[in-house]
Order: C-alpha cells, then sequence, then structure tokens
C-alpha cells in the first residue's frame, strides 16, 4: 500500500483541483478596455495558468517529492551525489547501424511527400490564409521591414511569400500553401532525427532496438498531416523542433559541444522573427538550458550559449535602422500585451460536458509525467542519462507549447499543440512494452537464435508493412486518396506542383468573392493602397495593393493602444474610399475602436451596401 501512496496523494489534488475548477480565478484587470472572449465573462486570462499549474504541476510535483521519500532504490536530483539521476555514465552504447534506417525512413517520406494530391490546396480561406499573402505586399512596397505591418505571427510567419519572391520575383498562394506543405515535410524529417538520438541510447540489444526505432518512428512521422497543418504539429513547428534537437545535442553529446551551444543561443532572435509564440518559448527554454549549466557548473558552455545570443543580437542591432529596431519592440509588446485579451477563448474545465478532447489532454500529459518520474528517478528501469535529457527536454518544450492552447483553447489550437507530449506518451508506452520484452527470457533466448539474415528479414517486412499503411493513408482520416491516384501523383509530380504554384489568382476568387472582388478593383481604381475593416482579408493581395496602415488586420485596432498611430497612418495615405464592414466577423469587434469609428465619421461618408459588403468614401472637402 505504501508504494501507492505518491499517486494516491497526487490523483487526489487533481480530483480537487478538477472540483474547484471554476472557484480557482484570479481578479479581473477591470482596467482592461481589450473586448473580447475574456471582456465579456470578466475573466482574468492568468487563470489559465493557474489552472494548469495546479491541476498538473502542483499533482506531479507531490508525486516526485513524496516518490523519492517514499522509496529507497532511487537516484536523486543532487547533481554532487554519485546517484544523481542525470549523471554522466561513459557507456559506449553506439548505434550506428540505425543510419541506414533513417536513410530509408528520409526516402519514404519524400515519396509520401511527392504523392500528395497538390489540386487540393488550389482552394483559399479568405480570413486564414491572407495572413501570409498580405504582409509581403506592405514589405515589397514599401520596403520596410516591421514599419510596414503590425504582425500577428511574426516577420518571416506572416511573409513565407518572401522567401519565393526572392527567387522567383513572385509569389502566389499556391507558392505559399507549396511552402507550408515542404515545412510539414521538414517536420516528420527533423522527427526522424530526434528518433534516432532517443533511441540509439537505448540499452537493448541490437535486434530490439531497430524493432523500437522502426516503429517509434513511424508512429511519430504519422503525427503531422499534410492535409491538416494543425494535426499534433503545425508549420511554425519546424524551427521549434530545430532548436530542441540542437539543444538537446548540445547537452548530451561532446562533439562539437561549444558549436551547437553557440548555434543553439543564437535562436533567441531567430525564433522571434520567424514565430513570436515560438520566439518565447524558444527563449525560455534558452533560460532553462542556461539554468541547467549553471547548476551542473559547465561554465565554458554556459559561456558560448550567451555568446551566441550575444553575437545574434549585436548583429541584429547593428544593422537594422533603429526606427525598425523599436517597431520590432513595439510589435513584440503587442503581441505580449494583447494576445490574451484580444484572442483569448477559457479552457474548458475538466469532464465537464462537451469537453473530451479537452480532458483528454490535460490527462495525458498528467499520466506521461508521472511515468517520467519513474523513468527517471527508478533504479530499477535502466535507462541511459542521455535518452533522459532528450525525452525531457522534449516534453518541457511540450508543455511550454502548451500554452498556445491556454491561450485560445479551441479545438484548433489544443490540436496544433499537442505534438510534442504525445511524442513522448509513444515513447514512454514502447519503452515499457519493450521492457517486458526484453526482461522475458523465453522471447530473450529466441531472439539470441535467430540467424542474422534472419533478423534482416524481419527488419525488412516490419520496415514494408509499416511503409504501406504509411503511404496508404489508412492512419490519416484526412488522407483520402488512393493508391492508384497517389502513384499517378507521384509519375507528375513536377507538373502538379507546377500547376499549384502558377495558378493565377482568379481561380480562387469565385461567386460572391469575384463580384466583391470586381466592385472594390473599380472604387478603389485611383487609390494606392486598400483600407479594410473586415476579416475577410484578402483584398490587397488580390488588388496587388499595400494596405493603407500597418494594420492590415483591423482586429489589432484597439482604443489607448494602436489607434492613433491607425488614425495618423490613414490620414497620411487618405484613401478615397473604404470597405467599412463585411458579413464576416470572426475575431473584428468594432467596439475596440469608438475613436476610429469617430473619425470615419467625420471624413467618410455611406457609399454603398453591396451585398452584405458596405463601402464608405471620403467626404469632399470645401
Amino acid at each position: 500500500m505504501k508504494k501507492y501512496l505518491p499517486a494516491i496523494l497526487s490523483l487526489s489534488l487533481l480530483i480537487v483541483v478538477g472540483l474547484f475548477w471554476d472557484n480557482i480565478k484570479l481578479p479581473y484587470d477591470e482596467n482592461n478596455k481589450i473586448i473580447g472572449d475574456y471582456f465579456y465573462k470578466k475573466f482574468n486570462p492568468q487563470n489559465e495558468l493557474l489552472r494548469f499549474t495546479l491541476f498538473i504541476v502542483i499533482p506531479c510535483f507531490v508525486y516526485l517529492i513524496s516518490y523519492l521519500k517514499i522509496n529507497k532504490d532511487v537516484y536523486t536530483l543532487s547533481p554532487s551525489d554519485d546517484y544523481y539521476f542525470l549523471k554522466n555514465e561513459k557507456i559506449n552504447n553506439e548505434s550506428n547501424y540505425l543510419n541506414n534506417y533513417i536513410i530509408l525512413f528520409v526516402i519514404l517520406i519524400l515519396v509520401e511527400f511527392f504523392a500528395i494530391d497538390f489540386q487540393r490546396f488550389l482552394n483559399i480561406d479568405t480570413f486564414h490564409d491572407t495572413v501570409f499573402l498580405v504582409p509581403p505586399i506592405n514589405h515589397i512596397n514599401s520596403n520596410d521591414f516591421f514599419k510596414s505591418t503590425l504582425y500577428d505571427y511574426g516577420f518571416i510567419g506572416n511573409n513565407l511569400g518572401l522567401i519565393f519572391n526572392k527567387f522567383f520575383n513572385f509569389y502566389t498562394l499556391g507558392s505559399i500553401n507549396f511552402l507550408k506543405l515542404i515545412l510539414i515535410l521538414i517536420v516528420k524529417f527533423f522527427l526522424i532525427f530526434i528518433s534516432k538520438k532517443i533511441v540509439s541510447n537505448l540499452n537493448y540489444g541490437k535486434f530490439l532496438k531497430i524493432i523500437f526505432f522502426i516503429i517509434f518512428t513511424f508512429l511519430i512521422i504519422s503525427l503531422p498531416n499534410y492535409y491538416d497543418f494543425n494535426s499534433y504539429f503545425s508549420v511554425r513547428s519546424a524551427l521549434y523542433l530545430l532548436f530542441i534537437y540542437i539543444i538537446g545535442s548540445a547537452i548530451c553529446d561532446e562533439k562539437f559541444k561549444e558549436l551547437k551551444f553557440l548555434i543553439a543561443g543564437a535562436f533567441s532572435l531567430i525564433s522571434l522573427l520567424w514565430w513570436f509564440d515560438v520566439g518565447l518559448y524558444t527563449n525560455l527554454l534558452l533560460i532553462l538550458a542556461g539554468i541547467y549549466l549553471i547548476v551542473h557548473s559547465q561554465k565554458k558552455n554556459l559561456f558560448f550559449l550567451l555568446l551566441g545570443m550575444s553575437i545574434i543580437w549585436l548583429s541584429f542591432l547593428a544593422i537594422m535602422p533603429f526606427n525598425e529596431i523599436k517597431e520590432f519592440y513595439n510589435n513584440l509588446k503587442f503581441i505580449i500585451l494583447t494576445s490574451d485579451y484580444l484572442i483569448g477563448l477559457e479552457y474548458l474545465k475538466p469532464f465537464s460536458e462537451n469537453s473530451g478532447r479537452w480532458t483528454k489532454a490535460l490527462l495525458l500529459i498528467y499520466t506521461t509525467s508521472l511515468i517520467l518520474v519513474n523513468i527517471n528517478f527508478s533504479k530499477k528501469i535502466a535507462i541511459n542519462f542521455k535518452t533522459k535529457i532528450f525525452i525531457n527536454i522534449i516534453f518541457i518544450s511540450g508543455l511550454i507549447n502548451f500554452k498556445t492552447a491556454l491561450l485560445r483553447s479551441d479545438s484548433y489550437h489544443l490540436k496544433s499543440s499537442s505534438g510534442l507530449y504525445t511524442i513522448i506518451f509513444i515513447f514512454v508506452s514502447l519503452f515499457f512494452l519493450f521492457k517486458f520484452i526484453s526482461g522475458n527470457q523465453k522471447i530473450n533466448f529466441f531472439i539470441s537464435n535467430l540467424k542474422t539474415s534472419l533478423q534482416k528479414k524481419i527488419y525488412i517486412y516490419l520496415f514494408f508493412i509499416f511503409s504501406l499503411i504509411f503511404i496508404s493513408g489508412i492512419n490519416n482520416k484526412n488522407d483520402n486518396i488512393s493508391t492508384i491516384n497517389k502513384i499517378k501523383n507521384l509519375i507528375n509530380t513536377k507538373a502538379n506542383i507546377t500547376k499549384l504554384i502558377l495558378t493565377e489568382d482568379m481561380h480562387y476568387l469565385k461567386g460572391e468573392n469575384l463580384l466583391i472582388y470586381e466592385k472594390y478593383k473599380i472604387l478603389s481604381k485611383n487609390d494606392t493602397c486598400i483600407q479594410l475593416f473586415s476579416d475577410d482579408n484578402f483584398f490587397p493581395y488580390f488588388l496587388k495593393k499595400p494596405t493603407c496602415t500597418k494594420f492590415y488586420l483591423t482586429n489589432q485596432i484597439l482604443d489607448g493602444i494602436t489607434s492613433k498611430t491607425f488614425i495618423k497612418e490613414l490620414e497620411k495615405s487618405s484613401p478615397s474610399y473604404i470597405l467599412y464592414k463585411s458579413p464576416k466577423s470572426i475575431i473584428l469587434n468594432f467596439d475596440n475602436f469608438p475613436t476610429v469609428i469617430k473619425y470615419i465619421d467625420k471624413n467618410y461618408e455611406f457609399d454603398e451596401d453591396f451585398k452584405g459588403y458596405i463601402f464608405y468614401k471620403k467626404k469632399q472637402t470645401n
């Protein structure tokens, strides 16, 4: 009974927190004027982090402490102790024979990529797709960076089109979708190498290690989905995974150690330019890495980590004009201070009605946390410190990334933030299965008597079977492409990609969208820029004109925060016509900028209501 006490204490605390979930809340900030879901509910966004901490972090911490107190045959938390849980044991456990399977996996994901039905991406979401379409127009027109646009993703994130434009002097919606597909391919590529890092140091024989690697790798490269950019991993995950791989390798490996820490430090800025949220998560991981190095007295490695950070930031400050640096800072500040109130949605109470996916996510994190305590500290579980470090880094990265789900708790963001902790859940499930197998004398006897030639056949058959499942898409409900069509796609890859990239803009505008576009084109023929108040943000791109202000998303216009800047920029550009309202409203809330409305009413007047799209024209001055 005593050995179950840690789990009982932890689970009891979790249940109590679950029961009192609605009562766990901080006072609402009455000074907040940003109108969104939290404004109407008078909900403090910090409640989400507090509830998550009490529901997950505290119960798991209680489990850890009680587990170490009650059990005797455990490792310790003290780095100076001989039985420290992350003690570097000089064990030669190289697995270079896994390299051949890495090559096979890389070939496999390339085959999967080229078998994609690229024509399925010849469509447009007039809200989400335009976050990649409009900012490049602004940058190309002005040649400014942060002065041209108030980014909601990040300079690179919003400007994927510029990557294509740099080499081919144009970009299209199809080219951006193609780049997103490539980023998902890169995610799969990094997952293969992360799998190798985790598995290569497992204390199994060659046969079981190869089998483990094949199964584990197949399972995790199946998580990213070309037909659902937010299934476990989003396109922004590519850089985050690269950083995780580099920082994990820097801590674990001796080869090129200083260089790896130097590169890892450079991610402090690179990640912020990539996607703001990835940048914030990456910098938090860098802080944790710095603490790790201090605790373990690795002064040299800490020096190179800080040197990498210093070089990249000093270079940025030296190269970029001061006004661009200022706008970068203002943009980052805007994202940090406003995102919660602007787009926040409350996380559903565990076990409440319709909270299945939300509850499942928390329980999966909780269960994996408890298992990791056992893997890290039980002396009965033989696992190399390198594997411990890598799985711990990935899991902690997943917990940090879960802030995305806590920020806007819809199924869309919940799903996209679940990849990293799911990887660790898959790993620990396989680990204990293989631990049982490796500890079975009959199975070990059977394996030891297998001829090398027969072992190789087993590897090949297993890889072939999983490859068929993987390529067929049986394990992916979004992949409903027949095998025959996939073969045709492989044969016609070049033509399919070319069609995706070169399909003209007018293909995407159909029905009402086309009519509105033609109407707006006529009205704005004498204007050099486009200004709209709508969640239909596609007009600037298709009209090939920049936005009249840096606020290409008008939901970012907020009284007392950005409204004065908006009015100043609109007054300077002074378009003859503006799209004042449209039928679609996802995030935009006119109550957030009454000062701007007064300015519009003073300087513009109603012109026409065209199918629910209301256009205003500039008043004539005497």
